[in-house]
């Protein structure tokens, strides 16, 4: 192709995707305006959370000395109380002695003599070594203690008595430690956060405003307050004056100033908010974009696109492009909202400028919409894709969590890891923006206020090259997955095809080798006579060694399969329900790849030209290649353009005149996903037909087609014959008879038979037909005895209702007259009211060639064998019948175990997604531990060391304000310190206002905080050390340089002074909850319901694929009581519901370990129970209300999701501060409940330590967090969680309220709440008929609607099925309009109609599939208004169509049917096994339905309904699809059961198979039934006379090499075959009236007395080939308006 040629193609795959997403407005709508929506949520925040104005805050200098008395005066206090009680081991209360190890060492005592002033009026003691001393702080709870490190020093170093200075040269190193207890005590009474955090380099309890806000020493943790800084400074000041020759400096220590800013308290909310409200928001436009996806490669549209050149890259990059505009379309409007200045001129996100936002956006859309193609490359399942896809959306964001609890790279895998998931980056690039709009009015940098201790948080630049390289990757995985899963065959090198497979090669000669197992037994069938290749006509399709199997235990699908087809020509191919018809097609199109063979298509070789082949083919296969979305104008130029066709002019011309010949072009306009049936099989095969296809090939997708759409089908199909190459698919031998120039029957994936109509009538045919239409009082002896007297041992070749066929063997032809003349004579004695005679059919050929050769598993061949395996089902359901079917309580736990079978199938068979859900929320589960995983059980904190080699990065400023040369020197020292460690060092200089630098309004001063970790001012005889509050641990730091500064100045320029804080080991039990920024109940809050609200709901998939199928109503009228359906149902779903919530408690009891506390497992468990019962309820409410799975998976993630993202808004408030005024919403309740409740377990741990409660109640006075002196329980009224629970028993309770009301209106239909009025709408029964003639007046319509509006309700229970002024409306227009009907006990009703007239609908009315608008229905005299349920339980139902759940195979099914009937295991799956044997589904038996063919379904359908023997049987649909054999089988089961005592109502049987049934056949006109038949004689329905139905032989397209002078030379063109033959009747009979007359066939009447049967039979025996005749009809006694060839006479007389 040219560039030209694939800008074209994209364009156009482009328009289609957008077309189609725009014919879904509400969709587009969800798509577009969702993620905006959840980001309101923040703006709604912003008017409730102002900003808080605060002014400039410059901090002073800290006075050690006040805040050293203030620490000692607190604890002289805290230490009284203790005495008082006699404690003496309490950190919180600690001895204000300082220990200090060891004492041998003369330079540390003259260290702590210096400094004894300054630790006044605490006292120090020695000890031997460090250890002693260790131990001793813990015994004796001493106030700190110093370890010196003495490796530099020695022992007994002298110093000058009075000054402390020594003669001898000391080393300038000074390393030692701090030990104080772990716990802190100026903790304000905040034991949750009484720790140093060591193991923490930035506050993980508090916000960055907390921070900031702290007062001026530090705050919380505090390094002053706690008289760590007390200790360094001395320690060390002590000790550089006892080496130092020189005076030192004052040192100050000094807070960054916070400047020229205004705080933001809502970015506290949103810091955990704002990543949650965008990547759920996104989530369901995703999930819609997948659904999209995969559903078009689902239903094949894309494989059939790609094999019509246009190619995968074009298909994957059209679709990810269509996903990015929508979502960036989305964000646009998000930033919108984010941007604009809500309240007092602040906006959500001030300060962040609109175009990162934009980008941070895009490049965030990228990533995640590639990351959820690669996804759904990986599916052909819808929704499969969905779920897994949503599981996947949520498992990418919790890596955030152990982020959170791992922010110091304990596990730097992770860090690395994570950025490869689109919805991790977010949340930390969000993070980072939200930290920078905590400080409003500062100017925007793409850093966040997170010093960089450790490689920090992701900048906007860095996250936009990690989210396109994410995206690049997965964009290519997902395209080169999609590719290998779509089977692109045009593009894979395969082996050529061997140089004999040209056109010329005899396709049937070699077939030696073969898939049928060895040793299979070789019947009669597998003889295979083919009639000779005409030698005039060149192939169009030549197939050669063609196989097919799905997998390696089955039996081909195609097997050895070798056959040509010729150009201009109509090849109808036939076959019984599975032998591999419609794979053949499929294989053809390119939609299947074969197992091994080859195909030719004109010339083109589909393993090696798959595009070309693929070009030259125009397919119906039916409304599963539609594209739903597009009109039927639209969708006929687009597949115009996919072959080719660039014209406008043209292809509107083709797309019109095809629809105008189907008479459809009124829909033109119409979206195709609101046609009927009918009109998508039309419009179906007008897209086959356009774009000049010149091979044309059509699956059985008219079989379900009235008998005048048939005809315009057929009659198109003659009139494009002429210049193309069709192949049609039927199971219809009348079909192939009108229409096919060429047949072929095949079997078991073998061709059997091919040729021409005469030639396999010639082969294969033998003998004539002769019918006898039986009356009710026939003498079924003396007809055999009158019939055997003439041909000895005739043989029956089907016995059916109220008609026996015999055959006629030719070699007793000449006694044929004899025969017909004495049975017309004797039909009154026989009782016989018709009969018929004619010659052998395609039925006949196709039973003997087209049937499923025998096999162990009980396939049948014969109609003998047929009636073998139809005795032995009813021997088995005798047997059952003996053994009582099962009621009551054995009934109901049948029925359950019915259900349990039903739903652990569904999950075994979904398997794959069952396990990966499962890890999922193992894995989710194992995420809220993580802590454990990063901290451990019962943490200790780490010693930390205040050395610049323990930060990986230093970002600094240094500032010279004097000139004089200590200073610079000192300054110098610094500034090559710094440098030393690799800094970020900014150099400050004095300035002109003669002032520090930070005291100063600059740009530096506004933004210092968010840059700068500490500094220092050298000033002439001050050095400041400044340090920033944000981190922690930055005071020791900012002071420990100076000093180091000051050292080398003074001692030596390679001094080094080393200070270490080493927290003791906790001696309470605070340390059980690690320090994280979430605690471990909002953890398990958060994941139990992500698990509740998006992976627990996913089983609404099956249900709504349940109830949207036949298969929930098929359980009802099996008998299934909804109280053991929803009991068993429910108790399913519970059970794993409590193994989930049985192993997170188990979990969660393994983490608590010791600390064990049984109320919280059992609230725990009850609060994970309740939240997995509502969620359980809602999804049967839900999938009551959806018939779209997808749709109502949505809708529960949705609602679910509200909850949840409600709670991660309002949860940063703390527990005491959430309120319940969102308890409506489920899963806030659930978090909120779960949070408490660690809330009280934590708070009762906390003080049942015996120092915590002693110190909460004794030392605090009660004032502490927790609180002690109040004991708080779980029940505690206004502390517990009662209310929270009391309002999940409510919100279960409501739901469980709108199921019952839900389930009993589809069950019962509060018919008792209706008036039952059989005359709810006005009945004129006067109105003059639309339609002319005799119908209006025909006598048995009208007594029948007198005879069933007058029935009694005695009356009633005598017949099966009693309707009266139904009426139901489809949208604004009456399908049935005043509608009566009755069906007496054992009688067999077929009503006929046109398509869309109304018999489904009917059908549906009886099995409360559709709604009654007015009238009534009675079933053996229950109405359905007032006995629903009564009624269920008498009918069986078969529809036409239906989407049964694909995870069943016809086994389970019936065998699900047969329990819930209430037969017993053995005898239920004895039943089901004999049926199926019955109907032929032994092959596909164990296969999905999803995997069984059309025709296999609607015998599924027929077992369904005929389970059981229900009293009234509806029929939708079958028998149309089946294959002879098939029909035959529902014929003689229907006949069997109809003298059991069932009725039957049938909307598709043809008029000879209704004639076989059926005494009434009664037509379904404008609502409402006409021509009904006598109920009560069947000989009154026959009128007397004969009539002869004739069709002439078709016309075969001359070569066209033969012009129209060649053929006048071989002959003049005769007169038409019509025309012949009616001059051939005036001459032989010229009584007969000509009643039909068309182009192919000619049907006359001729009056009793002027000829007799034998005579016209000898007539038309001697003549038809003169006549061109091909097939005859000759009846005696017919019914009104019934032909053979011919549609209904009605449906032509009809305006």
């Amino acid at each position: 192709m040219t560039v030209r040629d694939y800008i074209r193609k994209f364009i156009l795959i482009n328009k289609k995707n957008h077309m189609l997403q725009l014919a879904n407005p509400l969709e587009l709508l969800v798509i577009v305006l969702l993620p905006p929506l959840f980001i309101f949520v923040s703006v709604l925040l912003r008017f409730i959370v102002p900003v808080d104005p605060r002014s400039d805050r410059v901090f002073s200098p800290i006075d050690f000395d006040r805040s050293w008395m203030e620490t000692v005066e607190r604890l002289e206090k805290a230490r009284k109380v203790a005495d008082e009680h006699n404690i003496k081991v309490n950190p919180f209360t600690p001895h204000l002695v300082i220990g200090w190890a060891p004492k041998g060492y003369v330079v540390f005592q003259s260290i702590m003599r210096m400094m004894q002033s300054q630790i006044d009026p605490m006292t120090s003691v020695s000890f031997d070594n460090c250890e002693i001393l260790r131990s001793e702080m813990i015994e004796n709870s001493l106030f700190a203690g110093l370890c010196f490190d003495g490796s530099p020093f020695t022992k007994d170093q002298k110093f000058e008595e009075g000054t402390f200075r020594t003669q001898e040269k000391v080393i300038p190193i000074l390393n030692y430690t701090i030990m104080l207890p772990s716990e802190l005590r100026m903790m304000d009474g905040d034991f949750h956060k009484s720790n140093w955090l060591t193991l923490n380099k930035e506050d993980p309890l508090s916000f960055l405003l907390d921070r900031l806000n702290q007062p001026y020493e530090g705050g919380f943790v505090g390094y002053v307050r706690e008289g760590f800084i007390r200790l360094q400074k001395s320690v060390t000041e002590a000790f550089l004056d006892l080496i130092s020759r020189k005076t030192l400096p004052a040192i100050h220590l000094r807070r960054f100033p916070l400047t020229a800013r205004k705080q933001d308290p809502l970015m506290y909310v949103l810091d955990f908010g704002m990543p949650i409200l965008i990547i759920i928001g996104f989530l369901f436009p995703t999930q819609i974009f997948i659904w999209q996806v995969v559903s078009e490669k689902q239903s094949q549209v894309r494989q059939f696109l790609i094999n019509m050149n246009i190619g995968n890259l074009i298909h994957f990059l059209s679709w990810y492009l269509k996903g990015l505009i929508y979502m960036m379309i989305s964000s646009v409007i998000i930033v919108v909202l984010l941007k604009i200045r809500w309240n007092d001129d602040n906006g959500v996100l001030t300060q962040t400028p609109w175009y990162v936002l934009i980008v941070v956006l895009f490049c965030y859309n990228c990533a995640s919409l590639a990351f959820a193609l690669m996804v759904g490359s990986f599916f052909r399942n819808a929704l499969n894709a969905v779920r897994v896809l949503t599981i996947l959306w949520l498992v990418t964001y919790l890596p955030i969590v152990v982020l959170w609890n791992n922010p110091e790279g304990y596990v730097q895998a992770v860090r690395y890891i994570s950025y490869v998931l689109p919805n991790v980056v977010i949340t930390l690039v969000f993070e980072s923006l939200i930290q920078r709009e905590s400080v409003v009015h500062v100017s925007w940098e793409d850093h966040d206020y997170k010093i960089n201790y450790f490689q920090g948080s992701i900048t906007v630049a860095s996250s936009s090259w990690v989210f396109m390289v994410n995206a690049l990757v997965y964009f290519g995985i997902g395209l080169y997955v999609d590719g290998w899963r779509a089977s692109d065959g045009s593009g894979k090198k395969m082996k050529k095809p061997a140089t004999n497979t040209s056109v010329q090669d005899d396709p049937y000669r070699d077939r030696a080798d073969s898939f049928a197992q060895q040793g299979q037994a070789i019947g009669v069938n597998s003889t295979k006579i083919y009639e000779v290749e005409p030698s005039h006509r060149r192939f169009k399709l030549k197939i050669k060694k063609l196989c097919k199997r799905f997998r390696a235990n089955d039996r081909p699908a195609l097997n050895l399969f070798s056959w040509n087809v010729y150009e201009n020509e109509v090849t109808v191919l036939m076959g019984h329900n599975g032998c591999g018809k419609t794979t053949l097609l499929k294989i053809l199109a390119g939609l299947l790849e074969p197992t091994r063979g080859t195909v030719m298509i004109s010339t083109y070789n589909i393993q090696t030209e798959r595009k070309a082949a693929s070009m030259e083919l125009g397919i119906a296969f039916g409304s599963e290649m539609l594209l739903d979305g597009f009109s039927v104008i639209d969708y006929l130029r687009f597949i115009c353009r996919v072959k080719g066709l660039h014209n406008s002019i043209e292809i509107d011309g083709q797309a019109n005149y095809f629809l105008n010949i189907l008479q459809i072009g009124d829909l033109k306009a119409k979206r195709i996903r609101t046609l009927s049936d009918r009109d998508l099989s039309l419009v179906s095969i007008c897209s086959a037909f356009v774009g000049n296809s010149p091979i044309v090939l059509i699956d059985d997708i008219h079989s379900d087609l009235d008998k005048r759409t048939q005809m315009m089908v057929w009659n198109l199909i003659n009139e494009e014959k002429s210049k193309r190459t069709i192949i049609l698919v039927s199971n219809s031998p009348p079909l192939a008879e009108n229409i096919a120039d060429r047949m072929a029957i095949m079997s078991n994936g073998e061709l059997k038979c091919t040729g021409t109509k005469p030639f396999l009538k010639n082969m294969y045919g033998h003998g004539y037909r002769l019918t006898c239409v039986k009356g009710n009082n026939c003498n079924m002896e003396e007809l055999y005895i009158l019939m055997n007297s003439y041909i000895p041992n005739m043989s029956v070749e089907r016995h059916i209702g109220y008609k026996i066929t015999f055959v006629l063997e030719n070699r007793y032809e000449d006694l044929f007259p004899i025969l017909i003349e004495d049975l017309e004579n004797n039909m009154q004695r026989l009782g016989v009211v018709s009969f018929r005679i004619r010659d052998t059919s395609m039925e006949e050929i196709f039973l003997r060639f087209g049937c499923e050769e025998n096999d162990q598993s009980g396939g049948f061949q014969s109609p003998e064998n047929a009636q073998v395996l139809m005795e032995e089902y009813y021997m088995t359901l005798a047997e059952a019948n003996e053994k009582v079917v099962r009621t009551g309580w054995k009934l109901f736990f049948l029925q359950g175990r019915a259900i349990f079978y039903k739903r652990w199938m569904a999950a075994y068979r979904h398997w794959i997604i069952f396990i990966f859900e499962v890890f999922t929320q193992v894995f989710i589960v194992v995420i809220s531990f993580c802590t454990l995983i990063v901290y451990g059980k019962n943490f200790q904190l780490e010693p930390l060391t205040f050395n610049l080699s323990q930060l990986t990065t230093v970002d600094a400023f240094v500032e010279l304000f004097s000139e004089e040369v200590d200073v610079k020197e000192m300054h110098a020292y610094y500034t090559e310190l710094l440098y030393w460690y690799d800094a970020h060092l900014t150099m400050l200089t004095k300035n002109h206002r003669n002032d520090y630098a930070l005291l100063t309004q600059s740009d530096f001063t506004s933004r210092v905080n968010g840059a700068q970790i500490f500094g220092a001012t050298f000033d002439k005889d001050i050095v400041t050390a400044w340090f920033n509050n944000v981190p922690l641990h930055t005071a020791p730091y900012a002071l420990n340089v100076v000093h180091n500064a000051v050292a080398r100045k003074l001692i030596d320029e390679e001094a080094t002074i080393d200070v270490t804080l080493q927290p003791l080991p906790f001696q309470t039990s605070i340390n059980m909850f690690p320090p994280c920024n979430h605690t471990f109940g909002n953890f398990l809050a958060f994941t139990s319901s992500m698990v509740l609200s998006f992976i627990w709901p996913a089983f609404v998939v099956y249900l709504i694929g349940e109830r949207g199928s036949s298969m929930r109503k098929q359980q009802l009228l099996a008998g299934a009581r909804a109280c053991s359906y929803w009991v068993f149902t429910f108790l399913f779903d519970v059970f794993f519901l409590l193994v989930y919530s049985v192993c997170t408690v188990s979990t969660v009891a393994i983490y608590m370990n010791p600390y064990h506390d049984g109320e919280l497992y059992v609230i725990l468990l009850i609060t994970l129970m309740l939240g997995g019962i509502w969620v359980t309820l809602l999804v049967y409410l839900i999938s009551g209300l959806c018939k779209n799975p997808f749709y109502g998976f949505l809708w529960l993630c949705g609602i679910n999701y509200l909850g949840f993202i409600f709670f991660s808004v309002q949860f940063r408030r703390g527990t005491d501060n959430i309120g319940l005024e969102l308890g409506f919403f489920t899963m806030y309740m659930v978090c909120v409940t779960i949070v408490k409740a660690f809330a009280i377990f934590e708070r009762k741990v906390i003080c049942k330590d015996p120092i915590v409660n002693f110190t909460s109640v004794e030392v605090f006075k009660c004032k502490s967090d927790p609180n002690c002196c109040i004991e708080v329980d779980y029940t505690t009224p206004g502390g517990g969680i009662s209310e929270e629970v009391a309002i999940l028993f409510a919100l279960i309770i409501a739901v469980a309220i709108l199921v019952f009301i839900s389930e009993y209106y589809y069950i019962v239909g509060f018919g008792r709440c209706r008036k039952a009025s059989k005359t709810a709408v006005q009945r004129d029964r006067n109105k003059d008929s639309v339609f002319p003639g005799h119908m209006s007046q025909d006598s048995a319509v009208i007594a029948e609607k007198c005879r069933a509006s007058h029935l009694t309700e005695e009356e009633r229970k005598h017949y099966a099925a009693v309707g009266v002024g139904i009426v139901t409306m489809n949208r604004r227009v009456r399908v049935l309009n005043d509608l009566d009907f009755s069906v007496a006990k054992s009688e067999c009703l077929s009503i006929s109609g046109a398509n869309n007239s109304g018999k489904s609908t009917l059908v549906k009315l009886v099995a409360s599939e559709a709604k009654l608008k007015s009238g009534q229905i009675w079933i053996k005299g229950h109405s359905m208004h007032l006995n629903r349920v009564q009624c269920y339980r008498r009918v069986g139902y078969c529809p036409q169509r239906d989407n049964l759940p694909a995870e069943y195979t016809p086994r389970d099914l019936l065998y699900i049917h047969a329990l819930t009937r209430g037969h017993r295991h053995r005898m239920a799956r004895e039943l089901s096994e004999s049926l199926l044997r019955m109907l032929g589904l032994t092959p596909c038996w164990n296969r999905s339905v999803r995997l069984c063919t059309s025709g296999q379904i609607r015998r599924l359908y027929f077992g369904y309904a005929i389970l059981g023997s229900p009293d009234f049987i509806c029929v939708d649909g079958v028998p149309a699809g089946l294959d002879p054999t098939g029909k035959q089988i529902v014929l003689m089961m229907t006949a069997t059961l109809q003298t059991m005592g069932c009725s039957f109502l049938y909307t598709t049987l043809t008029g000879l198979d209704s004639e076989r049934l059926c005494q009434r056949t009664p037509l379904l006109l404008e609502g409402q039934l006409w021509t009904m038949d006598s109920v009560n004689a069947q000989d009154e329905n026959y009128k007397s006379g004969y009539q002869l139905e004739v069709r002439f032989k078709r016309k075969v397209n001359p070569n066209v090499s033969l012009s129209r002078t060649t053929w006048n030379l071989i002959n003049h063109f005769p007169m038409s075959p019509n025309k012949k033959f009616s001059a051939f009747m005036e001459i032989k009979f010229p009584e007969a009236t000509l009643k039909v007359e068309r182009e192919d066939s000619m049907v006359f009447q001729i009056p009793v007395g002027t000829t007799t049967f034998a005579e016209i039979f000898l007539t038309l025996r001697k003549d038809a080939f003169e006549m061109n005749v091909d097939d005859y009809y000759i009846t005696r006694n017919l019914r009104m308006g019934f032909q053979i060839f011919t549609i209904d006479q009605f449906h032509d007389n009809s305006p």
